[in-house]
């Protein structure tokens, strides 16, 4: 590309990925992912696409399976920034209309064969998300403030190192025909945890309510019911981003496309659960390599659980350590099914990575719990199912 960030050839300027099904004849959502150092877009986000200086496909982080786990209808967007010493990571991008002018080569030439010719008049909103040192680039981008407007959300992984004037002014110059919501999940390092409480604590007066730091719900719900999150997670610095698009994705106001075929459908059907959830009685199990697997390619369990008509149950999921990819506590998610027809599902619902389901019988009989490692990844770990009686409200 002309306007790419710098000449990098033989790699590419910016790897794109449409989810399944998507139509470019609507409205255009762009989520432009800004990398860390010494990463790539074919890393990030180009999971089994082939190297051009090797020929060999890349063995990526899976960013475009976690995008599309999201199910909104917007394209992924992943720039190659500048590694080279010396150079400005962002290049040609950096100057001012040059973000502009590579979005109008992007959508009016490059992509054009494949979604038709667009400028940027076609494109609604834009998400930036920046993992690692992809936040400060975010912050010079905004400075820019070239793009009328389009940027609506803004998500930083373990990357807010300061500029937090800079997305103070962004996130309070919204109004109601342009709202804004910016997430910032970081590790509580000293790198980046006090620049998040230094930019939370200015935020505060004029967000009040409106603003969140460490949400005790699930990151979903916090993003959607909020302008402003501040989280702190117990995840690798770097799998920040692969860990948490989804459920960030998730909770902005991006609009839904039609859903994939469910990637938590058994593989091959089932036997009945042999193990009993018991009232009270902690059941700890772990999720290994000799388990049945999902569409999806992650491990699970099934329990029984007897409850007559009626009967009302609170279970709760929590994950223990893993060795796994991506955060150090193992991501679980619950389901509670009738036979094959699920009734009640949650991820996250018990705050961090733990789930939790109210579940009411509508009728006498054996129902099916379902433990599953969430996302696409072979996760493996232990985790502590406990059923109890719901708290009365």
């Amino acid at each position: 590309m002309r306007a790419a960030v710098a000449d990098f050839a033989p790699l590419p300027d910016v790897v794109v990925h449409a989810p399944p099904g998507f139509d470019a004849r609507q409205k255009l959502h762009l989520v432009i992912v800004l990398h860390g150092m010494g990463h790539s877009p074919l890393v990030w986000a180009g999971s089994g696409l082939p190297d051009p200086r090797t020929g060999r496909p890349v063995i990526g982080w899976g960013g475009e399976v976690r995008h599309d786990l999201a199910g909104t209808r917007s394209l992924l967007v992943v720039p190659q920034c500048d590694e080279r010493g010396g150079r400005a990571r962002m290049g040609r991008l950096q100057s001012r209309g040059g973000f502009r002018r590579f979005l109008d080569e992007l959508l009016g030439e490059t992509l054009a064969p494949r979604l038709g010719a667009h400028t940027l008049a076609d494109v609604e909103t834009v998400t930036l998300v920046g993992s690692s040192a992809g936040g400060p680039a975010i912050a010079n981008l905004l400075d820019l403030d070239d793009l009328d407007g389009r940027v609506r959300n803004v998500v930083l992984f373990d990357s807010l190192y300061g500029a937090e004037s800079i997305f103070a002014r962004w996130l309070l110059g919204a109004t109601a025909a342009n709202p804004r919501r910016f997430v910032c999940i970081h590790g509580g390092t000293r790198y980046t945890a006090p620049a998040a409480a230094r930019l939370a604590a200015a935020l505060r007066p004029a967000l009040r309510d409106g603003l969140v730091v460490e949400p005790r719900t699930a990151m979903t719900e916090a993003v959607r019911a909020h302008r402003a999150v501040f989280a702190m997670v117990d995840c690798e610095h770097i799998c920040m981003g692969n860990a948490y698009l989804d459920k960030v994705l998730l909770g902005l106001d991006l609009p839904r496309r039609a859903p994939d075929p469910e990637p938590k459908t058994p593989v091959d059907p089932p036997p009945p659960p042999g193990a009993s959830v018991t009232l009270d009685a902690p059941l700890r199990g772990a999720l290994t390599a000799d388990d049945r697997r999902m569409r999806d390619g992650s491990y699970f369990d099934d329990y029984a659980l007897d409850l007559a008509a009626g009967e009302s149950v609170r279970l709760e999921l929590r994950g223990g350590a893993t060795r796994g990819f991506l955060c150090h506590t193992l991501d679980v998610q619950l389901r509670v099914l009738d036979g094959d027809r699920a009734l009640a599902d949650d991820d996250d619902g018990a705050g961090r990575l733990a789930s939790r389901i109210d579940f009411v019988a509508p009728r006498a009989g054996r129902y099916t719990v379902r433990v599953m490692a969430h996302g696409p990844w072979v996760n493996t770990g232990a985790y502590t199912l406990r059923a109890t009686r719901p708290v009365a409200p």
